[in-house]
């Protein structure tokens, strides 16, 4: 066979096995550097519902077997062991103002037990002004009727609902 004619043939075939080569290893590279990639961390702190006065900070999307220093606004500090799933959690703790270090991330806030629940005031609140106003707006006869016929209501939604039925009785019900 004429050399001319095999460098020919074989030139496009070694060029494309190169090129597919390269795609091949390109793409794993990027499956592993994404899968290498750590979740982002976050933690909360609750109150203990024994009325002890106490809370519990607990964290997911850590890395998994380590250690997460713990420091509160009162200048106390805890350490907690990471479980093998990336989370943790220490209770017994004093309400303070809470955020979790692990070695090599940045110091990520864990808030305290009364700005949870006045988080969770405000969301109770939000959600029962648009019930309210959506019923209200909806049919006015539906004024005064309670809440969906829940037994019990958060105070904050009650708060919230009736805000939003007088809201929207003032602008559709005249």
């Amino acid at each position: 066979m004429n050399t001319r004619i095999r460098v020919a043939l074989f030139t496009p075939l070694i060029a494309s096995s190169l090129a597919v080569g390269t795609l091949g290893f390109a793409a794993s590279s990027a499956h592993a550097a994404q899968s290498a990639a750590p979740t982002k961390a976050s933690c909360s702190t609750k109150a203990s519902t024994n009325g002890t006065g106490k809370v519990t900070v607990s964290g997911t999307g850590f890395r998994a077997s380590t250690k997460v220093l713990l420091e509160g606004s009162t200048g106390k500090t805890f350490t907690a062991s990471v479980t093998p799933t990336g989370n943790f959690a220490v209770a017994n703790l004093e309400d303070a103002d809470y955020s979790a270090t692990q070695s090599g991330t940045g110091e990520i806030a864990c808030g305290s037990a009364k700005a949870a629940e006045q988080k969770d005031a405000k969301a109770q609140f939000k959600e029962g002004f648009s019930q309210g106003f959506a019923l209200v707006k909806a049919d006015c006869k539906k004024m005064n009727q309670n809440k969906n016929n829940l037994a019990a209501v958060d105070p904050n939604f009650e708060k919230g609902f009736k805000a939003g039925s007088e809201l929207a009785a003032q602008r559709f019900c005249k």
